[in-house]
């Protein structure tokens, strides 16, 4: 699924909405009401979505969210039943986080649901990077239910633009319980806990859920894609400004 930019030649929001959006990253100098999240639901008939702009979240300091809190019929595809995006903004460099939460309902056939981030800003020179997901699945009519990537994997964590570079794809594989069963399964990168480092300068981040569902059955998930300065780097910076006032 194409992934949104947030900054774009679109006219800038208005008002508060571009207070906020300013001081969360300071660094862009254009600004859009464009989307900054977006579900697609699909089956062997149609595609039907649904967006999310800026100016419709809210925003506590640098944190920009969104809530779907009652169940919402995509062109009579499929339910979200619920829905959340957070996208957190650390000050002065001090990192990016991209959190989707789901829980959604297959219509009368295997459903394709999707849903992105816009790309996030995070302008890291040295950076390190974590993500982790989970999902549930439940068999609502007694004939077994599956939860299958749509792609290359369930939950995709990326940075760069886009298509962008794949930070790492999370649970390649399906998920299957039988009659009247639930399960969960999770995975993360890198496995164990910690950061593992990007290797290049970051602009963005930005993450993904693609995934199939099973007709009438119920799927949900969470997740957190953060990057932060890599360890090194700020203690660089912090020795850069010793030595300036040091100077002065």
């Amino acid at each position: 699924m194409k992934k949104i930019l947030i900054a774009s030649l679109v006219a800038a929001v208005g008002g508060t909405a571009s207070a906020d959006f300013a001081e969360a990253f300071p660094h862009l100098d254009t600004r859009s009401s464009g989307p900054a999240f977006a579900i697609t639901a699909a089956n062997d008939a149609a595609t039907g979505s649904f967006e999310v702009n800026w100016d419709q979240g809210e925003w506590n300091g640098s944190t920009w969210s969104y809530t779907i809190d009652e169940a919402m019929d995509i062109d009579g595809i499929g339910t979200v039943n619920s829905a959340t995006v957070v996208i957190a903004s650390g000050q002065r460099g001090a990192g990016q986080t991209v959190s989707l939460n789901f829980n959604v309902a297959a219509g009368v056939s295997n459903t394709v649901f999707g849903f992105n981030s816009a790309l996030a800003p995070a302008v890291l020179q040295n950076a390190s990077g974590r993500a982790s997901a989970a999902v549930t699945l439940t068999d609502t009519n007694g004939d077994g239910a599956t939860l299958s990537p749509d792609g290359s994997s369930i939950y995709t964590a990326s940075y760069n633009g886009a298509p962008g570079t794949v930070f790492d794809n999370l649970m390649a594989a399906n998920l299957v319980v039988g009659a009247w069963a639930t399960d969960t399964a999770s995975d993360d990168s890198p496995n164990g806990g910690g950061f593992s480092a990007i290797g290049v300068p970051l602009t963005d981040i930005s993450s993904e859920w693609n995934f199939a569902v099973s007709a009438f059955d119920v799927a949900s998930g969470t997740s957190v894609f953060t990057v932060i300065p890599t360890p090194g780097s700020l203690a660089l910076l912090g020795m850069a400004g010793f030595i300036a006032r040091r100077r002065r």
